[in-house]
This record gives structure tokens, sequence and C-alpha cells, in this order.
């Protein structure tokens, strides 16, 4: 992954947020959006599946998206990416910020997120992904020629996008939580690490 700065993509003059009463109902009328952004500063990364099933909090992510809330967090992230490359973990401030990430929890397939709308403190991300069939685990044949060939088995993975958003402050306004699903649940974004 490239060494970039990554930016909060939301304009904080943008956004006009007033919590986090939602009804989907007001949330699918295109005038109830406050904020409608690219997410131009999305990355997308291969990291170990191990993350999101041992260490994330199930608290932060539902079925393949969620938040990275803390330092800690990302650290043991970026701890496990790094075991494959080389590069420098990006500078995050985990007092404003969060970190969006999404992946496909099934398959193995690339993903970056499109774009964001946000109605009232709510992020609705838009992901495109691509529409493989390829295991997590890898493909079984390849498995079971490494292992008859006394080689190291690589670790399932996934491909994460991420995108850094705003924690709603006092003063300055945010995302207070991130819609996961149809049915209008919501990962709330606490307002501290």
């Amino acid at each position: 992954m490239p060494n970039v700065a990554w930016k909060v993509i939301l304009p904080l003059c943008a956004l006009l947020l007033c919590g986090c009463a939602a009804t989907m109902a007001d949330y699918e009328t295109d005038s109830a959006i406050t904020a409608r952004l690219p997410a131009e500063e999305s990355q997308s990364i291969d990291v170990p599946k191990r993350f999101f099933d041992d260490i994330l909090p199930k608290r932060f992510q539902h079925e393949g998206i969620g938040i990275i809330n803390t330092q800690e967090q990302f650290s043991a992230f970026w701890e496990l990416y790094t075991r494959d490359a080389t590069a420098l973990p990006p500078s995050i401030d985990f007092r404003s910020s969060v970190l969006l990430f999404v992946y496909d929890p099934v398959y193995y397939n690339l993903v970056r997120f499109k774009g964001l709308n946000v109605w009232k403190g709510i992020a609705n991300p838009f992901v495109e992904r691509t529409k493989w069939k390829l295991s997590i685990e890898g493909d079984p044949n390849l498995l079971r020629i490494r292992k008859a060939a006394g080689e190291k088995i690589p670790e399932p993975k996934v491909n994460v996008a991420l995108l850094q958003i705003p924690r709603n402050l006092p003063g300055r306004p945010g995302v207070t939580a991130i819609l996961v699903d149809a049915e209008g649940s919501v990962i709330p974004v606490p307002s501290e690490p």
C-alpha cells in the first residue's frame, strides 16, 4: 500500500448533522441527504481475516463492514498487514476520526469505497467489489499441493477497503453511526477512542 497521507474526506463545514435518530423511510429520500461525497482517499489492502475474527471487537463490525476505533486496534491490523509487506502506517488521529472498513466476508473479492452519503450523522457507504467466487482460504488443490510439498500454507486473507471519516465532536459535526444493512442496523461511532 502506498504510504500516503490519509485525509478526512468529509468537508466538515458541509456537514450539518443532527444526531442518530434515523428511520429508513427518512433516509431513503434524496432531499434528506446531508452530504453526498466521493471516497477518493479510499485504500485497499490484503489482511489476514483473523484480525476480524479474533482481534477486532464484534461491536465495531457487522458482516464485513465496520470501524477501527483506536490506535491499538489499528496497530494490530497494520502488524498483520506488514507481515507480508513493507510499509509505514499512515498517520491517523483517532481522537478526531475513525477508520471505516469493508471486505467480502464470504469470498476473496477486491473492494473499494465509491462514495458516502450522510444523513443526520449516519453514514451510508457505497462499495464496489468484484464478483469473484474465490474461497478466502485459497484454492483447495493448490493448498493440497503445497501441503504435500511441505510448503507453508498461507493464512486466509481478505481484501479490505479503508476510509478515514470524522467523529462527531462538540463544535465539529461528523459521523455518529455507520449504516450496515438494509434493515437499518447501525454501528455507533464513539465520540472518542
